[in-house]
């Protein structure tokens, strides 16, 4: 649970620290991010941190603060040393492909405005061994983040919960928490 805290707090942190007032923006964005990806829960116990990747276009109206956003996420995160997955088999590297819809409500901003984000989307999971298949699995995700800037570019960072839904049979239920950071154009 601490992991999950500590990648949560960063985005949550600098959303606490900006305010401003509202002010005309794009109906649309493409952005590209990337960075760690941290295993919880359960699946914290048998992988590593890890990477992620992100791929998104967002679509909005200039005068509301709500817009929706289409996601494409890698994630990857490798075996810890020793770990035994469920079934007594030894862990695996572990990716996760995603793809997300997601609803976007954006508090206004000069240079720097906070969102909040939640959606679902379908998951594909594999672990890196020998025979095994990949897994396509329905989840959910909600988070939080900052876009930074004006003009053509922003920088944004954001912090997001995953959790997909597998069979017991299968795994069960695993969750992971990417912090990405990226540029919207």
């Amino acid at each position: 649970m601490n992991r999950l805290r500590r990648a949560l707090l960063v985005p949550v942190f600098l959303t606490a620290t900006v305010a401003g007032t509202a002010s005309g923006q794009k109906t649309y964005a493409l952005a590209l991010g990337g960075g760690p990806t941290i295993p919880v829960a359960k699946l914290g116990d048998i992988e590593k941190s890890g990477y992620n990747g992100l791929v998104s276009l967002a679509i909005g109206v200039a005068e509301l603060p709500l817009g929706v956003r289409f996601d494409a996420m890698y994630n990857t995160m490798p075996k810890r040393e020793g770990a035994v997955a469920p079934g007594n088999t030894p862990s695996a590297d572990f990716r996760v492909m995603s793809a997300l819809a997601n609803l976007i409500f954006a508090f206004p901003g000069t240079n720097a405005k906070a969102y909040i984000l939640a959606g679902a989307g379908l998951y594909n999971s594999k672990a890196d061994t020998s025979g095994a298949k990949a897994l396509n699995n329905l989840g959910f995700n909600a988070g939080v983040g900052t876009t930074f800037g004006t003009g053509p570019f922003s920088i944004f960072v954001e912090s997001r919960y995953h959790s997909v839904s597998r069979s017991a049979s299968k795994g069960g239920v695993y969750q992971f928490v990417p912090v990405t950071l990226g540029i919207l154009f």
